[in-house]
């Protein structure tokens, strides 16, 4: 049987990935997701942050330039990334592969619509010892309509899986950590982001 993860019954997944090169891209998404992180971590005094899926890494290197960071992308990015910020630490993300990584902050921005099983991705996060886990993704809710085709699937955007509603998306993450905030971050972007650390 098909997974759902939390979406509802007959909504339509993709089921093969698309790359989308966000190379070119600077801090036009997402912004606030990277702001409220860099508050986290102001406001307890943390040192290291690790951004799965950090694309360009833009948001990364310029408003975390003053912390521990890693960015971890896929390995055409991970080579163009060693390229253009030699000085700065990169890693290819292998979803197959354990990690012993450890860091204040997870952060992981618009990037789950992205995976075929989005499982994967959150067992690797998992394994990814952390404070607080910083994570967005498309309010399917905001950007159609019930009536709309693009509300059951599959998501407008060629390179997304699937897309979540608000209520789908907070199901998905309290099955597997402790979220202790959940929000609409820009209703324009139509961007929700939630906060979790791990269970125990």
């Amino acid at each position: 049987m098909e997974k759902n993860y939390c979406i509802k019954q007959f909504y339509r997944s993709r089921k093969e990935y698309f790359h989308y090169d966000d190379t070119s891209e600077e801090d036009n998404w997402q912004l606030e997701v990277y702001l409220h992180a860099l508050g986290l971590m102001k406001k307890n005094n943390l040192q290291s942050i690790i951004d799965v899926g950090c694309g360009s890494a833009y948001k990364l290197v310029t408003y975390f330039d003053d912390y521990d960071t890693i960015g971890l992308e896929v390995p055409e990015n991970v080579e163009w990334l060693k390229e253009k910020y030699p000085n700065k630490k990169w890693m290819i993300a292998d979803f197959s592969q354990k990690t012993d990584l450890h860091a204040d902050i997870v952060i992981c921005s618009d990037v789950i619509e992205h995976i075929v099983d989005p499982d994967d991705l959150i067992d690797y996060i998992k394994n990814i010892s952390f404070r607080f886990l910083v994570i967005s993704t498309p309010d399917r809710s905001l950007l159609y309509k019930p009536w709309n085709k693009g509300f059951w699937g599959p998501p407008g955007n060629p390179a997304h899986q699937r897309e979540w509603s608000f209520k789908e998306f907070y199901k998905y993450m309290a099955s597997n950590f402790n979220v202790i905030d959940h929000r609409v971050t820009n209703l324009a972007q139509w961007t929700q982001m939630i906060i979790c650390q791990k269970r125990g």
